[in-house]
């Protein structure tokens, strides 16, 4: 075998090694890798309590989109989960919206006090934003990576705090 040929292989053996790692952390963690990364949909929303957030404005960080509803069973088991996530790490360059999609702000006010939440969260009054995404029903995250492209999405419950979980967000937010 030429020395060409070695460093070929070797290099491939490595790649391959390497995508098949990336593969199996999104796998451990249950969430859906895409194979290749689509542009998030920008939008501009209402913040809970002030103010507004538009995903553009975030660009550079790594996002986790979840969208939610108060009468969702596992959101509202999901919901705290992201909550606890977002204190264990505290890191600012994650990013973690919560979108109430036909919420109500009382509504919204009182799961925010009942679970605890601290995340801000974003009122999607007429489900525009969840449309665009294409979410169907009331669960679904995104991750959103530093360039504004989704890379990975779940529609399960997920325990956000399971070292799986930190693990693919901690590899997530190591890409520059």
């Amino acid at each position: 075998m030429s020395r060409l040929t070695k460093v070929i292989f070797f290099l491939l053996v490595f790649l391959l090694w390497n995508v098949s790692v990336v593969s199996a952390q999104f796998l451990e963690a249950g969430v859906k890798k895409l194979e290749k990364p689509t542009d998030a949909h920008d939008f501009t929303l209402k913040v809970l309590g002030s103010g507004e957030i538009s995903l553009k404005e975030l660009k550079g960080k790594v996002i986790l989109l979840n969208f939610f509803s108060v009468a969702c069973r596992v959101c509202q088991h999901e919901v705290p989960s992201l909550d606890k996530l977002a204190t264990s790490i505290r890191e600012k360059d994650l990013v973690i919206l919560l979108v109430a999609i036909n919420e109500k702000e009382k509504e919204l006010i009182e799961f925010k006090d009942k679970y605890g939440i601290t995340l801000p969260i974003l009122i999607d009054e007429k489900g525009k934003v969840a449309k665009a995404y294409g979410v169907r029903g009331y669960h679904k995250t995104f991750f959103i990576n530093r360039e504004g492209k989704i890379v990975a999405y779940t529609f399960a419950e997920k325990d956000w705090a399971s070292p799986a979980m930190r693990k693919l967000i901690d590899y997530l937010l190591g890409q520059k």
